[in-house]
């Protein structure tokens, strides 16, 4: 199945190909996603979108003073606290995560298209002149400034620059995350992971 927003992505990138258009694609990757979600700040937001009282008071007993350890052939680990994260493999987990990230596109200027999906994200925008590269650049860095501030990054080895036109010779621009330059990726890679 096909989520709504991989096809607004490749409708976008479509429409401007079909006008001759270059689009450079940054594909994001949040680092240890579902684990990084910062218990404090998930309350925040979940107070942010109207959850207060009894129930907020239920998400904090539900997140709070929970316990993990590693059993490997019947060898088990001693128990720690888990201090971060959403439950994984619970109904709520990626609900909480959604509503972790929802906020980052309010980060992202007009100028600049935005995709979320699970623990993924995509900024892309047209490119016809390194004035364009530079813009998308400071979304990237507003992207950082918004990781900071929720305490969590991107992973920087898995996010890549994808350049999409039917040009022969592209606009290029090093397009940098937390001072490392972003690696290119290939189309079909990139389009496989959008299906």
């Amino acid at each position: 199945m096909r989520d709504t927003a991989s096809i607004s992505v490749l409708h976008d990138i479509g429409k401007s190909l079909d006008n001759n258009r270059q689009v450079d694609v940054l594909y994001l990757d949040f680092s240890k996603a579902f684990d990084s979600v910062d218990h404090d700040i998930l309350l925040q937001k979940l107070q942010i979108h109207g959850i207060n009282g009894s129930l907020l008071r239920w998400f904090e007993s539900y997140l709070n003073d929970r316990q993990q350890r590693v059993v490997i052939e019947g060898a088990a680990s001693s128990w720690s606290a888990v201090t971060s994260g959403v439950p994984q493999g619970s109904i709520l987990g990626p609900l909480l995560f959604v509503i972790f990230i929802n906020d980052l596109p309010d980060n992202v200027s007009s100028s600049t298209n935005s995709a979320l999906y699970a623990d993924d994200a995509k900024l892309y925008s047209e490119t016809r002149s390194v004035d364009n590269c530079q813009s998308l650049q400071e979304n990237l860095t507003m992207l950082e400034k918004w990781s900071t501030k929720s305490r969590m990054k991107f992973n920087t080895g898995k996010c890549k620059v994808l350049t999409v036109t039917r040009k022969r010779k592209p606009i290029e621009f090093p397009y940098r995350m937390y001072g490392n330059e972003l690696s290119s990726c290939k189309a079909e890679k990139f389009l496989a992971s959008c299906i």
